[in-house]
């Protein structure tokens, strides 16, 4: 049989494809027969996480600062956001530029001071706070987790480790330990996603699985039809316009609506709108619903059944439906991003909790037994401008640093402490009125060197308390709280509460 030209021709052409084919790189080629390597191909085939520009995954190299941003921002596919804070370290453009200030605009990642040091590698407790934030992973504050070396974990961290563990999303150590200042795998980093995210929806479709865990959504033209999910639900930003449907769903977790055109039909736990889309509770009972974003178009009708409507941004509501009990904390347009006190040059983050920001003492002397001068104190807000009113006239910027003894004067911290000591008892005011004793009087006691010194301060903490026990027989409170007024333009003001533990 003779073959043709164009025969040869063809498997010409055939032949120079296959040996290119052949000759390209594979793809993540270094991880065949690695324990992740199934959760490296579905993540892979995810495009949340990439190899580098030979082919090579590196599983067990560290992960950087910048790959884990950039993993949760393709995770989640979030959206650009309004932020003051800066790093001098970030060059424009390059590759992680966009992640980096999409994560840290939502304070998802632990970046304290003005450098995000991108390609350092990350630490387990560092990588714990980011996918804590990034899930709303919570933990519970009465239950110990155990770790024997808890104590090591940074304040800022140790809920975020907390809520990872109680809830089976990360492990310790076999000897027991967390090393929460150990780097992390890129590999480990995959596995903590697929544990966080057993159920990725990348692609449109119907799905009527029923299913274990949570699920992150971040494509459109997506129907959840006759099922129930055991977990929380997080329709990404990714959606965008898209639309999504969950049609006789039940839901035990959370809902979080970060994008799309939703619509609601089946039983719910809590849905937490945080698009500003439209979104639609067409049939169905809902134990609570959070809008918290303003412009947000909320629709409950066909006799939906709402148990509690907390109402905390501006938004459009139609309700055709029953709502048993609403409530409107219209959230304001400033709010606090970070506290935090400066140690050794370093910024060492405080907790923040809404309005309230807790320094604790103890905690933080732990944290620099050495080296444990507080310089300065500061309140990042996400605008320029805003300011924290004193008991007496003054005022303290936020995003600005300010020496203890500044604060101090302006917002009359050791006044109050002072007010609050002596009335624990009569006998004990009598006998500070007579010595003269003021505020400057307590921050002599407590400074060292005219500096405040956690170490020293605690230790002369200790010594008054004992003094004060022995001559009046009062207790010293362990924990100081100033409520301050945080004011921006001619907006109302905010009470911000100012938590100073000792103990």
């Amino acid at each position: 049989m003779k073959l043709s030209k164009k025969f040869y021709n063809k498997l010409a052409i055939t032949m120079i494809m296959g040996a290119f084919i052949l000759a390209q790189p594979v793809w993540a080629k270094d991880y065949e027969g690695h324990w992740a390597k199934e959760a490296i191909d579905r993540w892979s085939t995810y495009e949340v996480v990439k190899g580098m520009e030979n082919g090579d995954f590196k599983p067990n190299e560290s992960v950087t600062r910048a790959e884990l941003a950039t993993f949760l921002n393709r995770t989640f596919q979030f959206t650009e956001v309004e932020t003051n804070r800066k790093y001098e370290d970030l060059t424009p453009g390059a590759w992680y530029s966009e992640a980096i200030a999409n994560v840290t605009g939502r304070g998802i990642m632990y970046a304290p001071g003005s450098k995000f040091e991108p390609s350092k590698a990350a630490t387990r407790e560092e990588v714990a706070y980011a996918l804590a934030k990034a899930y709303s992973v919570k933990a519970d504050s009465a239950t110990e987790i155990n770790l024997t070396d808890v104590e090591d974990i940074s304040a800022w961290a140790i809920d975020s480790v907390k809520a990872l563990v109680q809830n089976g999303f990360i492990k310790g150590n076999p000897d027991g330990s967390f090393k929460p200042k150990a780097s992390i795998t890129r590999a480990e980093v995959v596995t903590l996603l697929e544990n966080l995210t057993p159920n990725f929806i990348h692609e449109p479709g119907t799905y009527t699985e029923v299913v274990k865990g949570n699920v992150v959504i971040n494509t459109g033209d997506v129907t959840l039809k006759d099922t129930t999910i055991e977990g929380d639900v997080y329709l990404s930003a990714g959606i965008g316009d898209g639309k999504v449907r969950l049609d006789n769903v039940k839901v035990t977790g959370t809902v979080y609506i970060q994008g799309g055109n939703v619509k609601l039909l089946g039983d719910y736990n809590i849905v937490q709108v945080e698009s500003g889309k439209p979104v639609e509770f067409i049939k169905g009972n809902m134990k609570q619903m959070i809008v918290a974003k303003e412009g947000s178009k909320i629709r409950l009708y066909e006799n939906t059944v709402t148990d509690y409507l907390l109402v905390a941004a501006k938004a459009d509501f139609t309700i055709e439906g029953l709502v048993k009990e609403t409530s409107t904390t219209e959230k304001a347009k400033m709010y606090v991003e970070e506290a935090g006190v400066f140690i050794g040059g370093n910024f060492v983050p405080v907790e923040v909790a809404g309005t309230e920001i807790t320094i604790n003492v103890k905690e933080l002397a732990k944290q620099y037994p050495m080296n444990d001068k507080m310089e300065s104190l500061a309140v990042y807000t996400n605008v320029e401008g805003a300011y924290i009113e004193g008991s007496f006239g003054g005022t303290m910027r936020t995003n600005t640093a300010y020496s203890f003894r500044q604060a101090d004067v302006q917002l009359g911290i050791f006044e109050e402490m002072l007010d609050k000591i002596t009335a624990t008892s009569s006998e004990l005011k009598e006998m500070a009125d007579s010595l003269g004793i003021s505020s400057d009087t307590i921050y002599a006691l407590l400074s060292d060197g005219g500096q405040i010194s956690l170490n020293h301060m605690l230790m002369q903490y200790e010594n008054v308390k004992s003094l004060v026990k022995s001559y009046t027989g009062a207790t010293l409170p362990s924990e100081y709280t100033l409520k301050r007024n945080l004011r921006y333009e001619n907006e109302a003001p905010i009470t911000l509460t100012i938590r100073l533990i000792m103990e």
